[in-house]
């Protein structure tokens, strides 16, 4: 083979394997499995979900008048208690509970049971 020829074979040889060497879409769907996920778990619109000693959303955008939904999801009881007490579901087991939206503000609500959970907040337009 004449010298000229062998970096060209090489760089042909080395094209060769690495196209052959594409790997599998396993990343690929697992990625896709788990967007498929959170679009089953997405929070509705005016719900709290409480998960893993964790509110969520961070903030949640409400009218008054609106009812707002609070989803348990953990094996604990919580409560969502504003901290100027002017909401309060009491007691919550597992499941779900609503309560109606009556004042316009900004309003911070913690679980009274569970002090080490974050505070999250609800903000009320008239």
């Amino acid at each position: 083979m004449r010298p000229r020829r062998r970096p060209l074979l090489l760089l042909s040889l080395v094209l060769l394997l690495a196209c052959s060497c594409g790997g599998s879409d396993d990343g690929d769907s697992a990625e896709s499995t788990a967007a498929a996920s959170t679009a089953v778990t997405a929070i509705p619109d005016k719900t709290i979900v409480i998960d893993n000693f964790d509110f969520a959303p961070e903030t949640l955008q409400v009218r008054v008048g609106d009812t707002v939904t609070v989803d348990n999801r953990d094996a604990s009881e919580h409560t969502v208690t504003a901290t100027d007490k002017s909401f309060d579901t009491g007691t919550l087991a597992t499941g779900k509970t609503t309560f109606t939206v009556t004042k316009a503000g900004r309003f911070e609500y913690v679980c009274e049971i569970h002090p080490f959970m974050p505070r999250r907040v609800i903000q009320v337009s008239a």
